[in-house]
């Protein structure tokens, strides 16, 4: 099969023919159609986090993906070949034609979605779910302040706030603004004009911190004691949290085919939307990771492509077409 590989950190990507996987028997064998382009590819593939977030080199990127099941393992029963699906990773990545993937991380594609939307969607989604209601708590009444609401955590996190009845303000950038409430805020805080915290007049029940950094330490001024702070970037500081009375907890995604299938559910029914902004063929990954890299200078040694620039919207996802 085709697949597109890094052969050493902070290298060039490079498109091989590899061995097609095989399946053990709790796993599925994905003839996959399109997967998404993530910071985090980025980042494992610069070695700046190696300590963290390590890889086996010679490396397929690829953390989400959409496709249809070719192949079944025997203790399967959950899918059939044919199947159009959607999920996570857990191992081999899928920058490729083929993916052996545990069954348990994967659900039943939206039917209403194209590949290359539904490809889109798991990891961010899975992150902003879990954010909000595994570790954060948040139930309908409460008021919540996402960071980055115009991202792609973001987006979703206010997305699914909003549908739970939650009054929902973001931080994001003032030309955003439109775009973010269209997704269910109720108030859009331009976090280039004003601070945060000195403009919100009421505390909150909630954070939810895709930034980080000094925003992260001041989102505890703005939370009502026994508020709880979750972020998906960095550890939350547990004297602080103790200070200010509050919970404060970092999160990882824990990918669950389950949680996928209730957001898909919310997909098909058009309760959430996913957003795209360009879609390029696999062999042009390189050209996908230079346009994506504006947005994380100094990663991977790449500069941002003006080309891909101009063709990009200001939100949604990159997504890399397989087949």
């Amino acid at each position: 099969m085709k697949a597109v590989r890094l052969l050493e950190y902070g290298g060039q990507l490079v498109l091989n023919d590899v061995p097609t996987p095989t399946i053990t028997r709790d796993e599925i064998l994905v003839k996959i159609r399109s997967t998404a382009v993530n910071h985090l590819d980025l980042v494992e593939a610069s070695g700046t986090m190696r300590q963290m977030l390590p890889i086996d080199l010679p490396w397929i990127p690829g953390h989400e993906f959409s496709g249809v099941v070719e192949q079944i393992g025997s203790d399967v029963a959950a899918f059939a070949s044919g199947d159009a699906v959607f999920g996570t990773t857990s191992g081999i990545g899928a920058y490729a034609e083929y993916l052996a993937v545990k069954a348990a991380a994967v659900a039943k594609k939206p039917s209403n979605l194209s590949f290359e939307e539904a490809a889109s969607v798991p990891v961010a989604s899975q992150t902003a779910w879990q954010g909000l209601f595994t570790h954060g708590h948040l139930e309908k009444g409460q008021t919540i302040l996402i960071h980055a609401g115009a991202g792609a955590v973001g987006a979703y996190a206010v997305q699914l706030a909003s549908h739970a009845g939650a009054t929902v303000i973001a931080t994001a950038s003032g030309d955003h603004e439109a775009y973010v409430k269209s997704l269910g805020a109720s108030r859009v805080i331009d976090y280039r004009e004003a601070q945060f915290e000195k403009v919100l007049r009421e505390k909150v029940d909630m954070v939810f911190d895709l930034v980080g950094g000094d925003t992260q330490k001041r989102s505890f001024l703005v939370l009502k004691e026994d508020g709880r702070l979750v972020s998906a970037v960095q550890p939350v500081s547990q004297e602080e949290s103790a200070r200010h009375r509050v919970s404060g907890v970092m999160m990882r995604l824990a990918p669950s085919g389950d949680v996928l299938g209730r957001i898909g559910r919310l997909l098909e029914q058009g309760t959430i939307r996913p957003d795209v902004a360009t879609v390029y063929a696999l062999q042009d990954a390189a050209q996908a990771w230079k346009d994506i890299a504006e947005n994380l200078p100094g990663v991977h040694g790449m500069s941002p492509s003006g080309q891909g620039a101009a063709r990009r919207k200001s939100h949604g996802r990159i997504v890399l077409r397989v087949a």
